[in-house]
């Protein structure tokens, strides 16, 4: 019973702050509408939120579980390049080992990418802590 109240809870919890991410998003498509920019809808929330969180107008605890959520599914994201395979048959057909390749080596930078921003940033998080308490201990 308690196993069942803890994911409840997380789920209270998880739910505003993918709320969130989505109010982000849909902000930075407004803008990406309004002023026809090419950048994507989710580059400019990102920003937006990048924003506020530099601003302390939104704290880091606010999100961090929604944005964990999200990249812990971040797989799923990837399957609207396997529509637009099956969209373009033709262009697939004549020109495939291209986008094959192209495919393949985008999914490795951004798993790359990601990857490495993450072990980034444990890292930093873990100097922080041990910085603090360090600085805890010597007063």
């Amino acid at each position: 019973m308690n196993t069942k109240l803890n994911i409840g809870f997380q789920l209270l919890k998880l739910l505003p702050q993918l709320g969130l991410l989505a109010i982000f998003w849909w902000c930075g498509n407004l803008i990406h509408q309004k002023f026809n920019l090419p950048i994507s809808s989710g580059i400019l929330g990102m920003f937006l939120l990048f924003i506020c969180l530099f601003a302390g107008w939104i704290k880091l605890e606010q999100v961090a579980l929604g944005a964990n959520a999200v990249l812990a599914e971040l797989v799923l994201f990837f399957v609207p390049i396997v529509v637009a395979v099956v969209q373009y048959k033709q262009l697939f057909l004549t020109e495939g080992w291209q986008i094959v390749v192209s495919i393949g080596i985008g999914t490795m930078l951004v798993m790359l990418s990601t990857s490495l921003t993450i072990h980034y940033t444990y890292r930093l998080k873990k100097y922080w802590h041990v910085r603090k308490r360090l600085q805890y201990r010597m007063h």
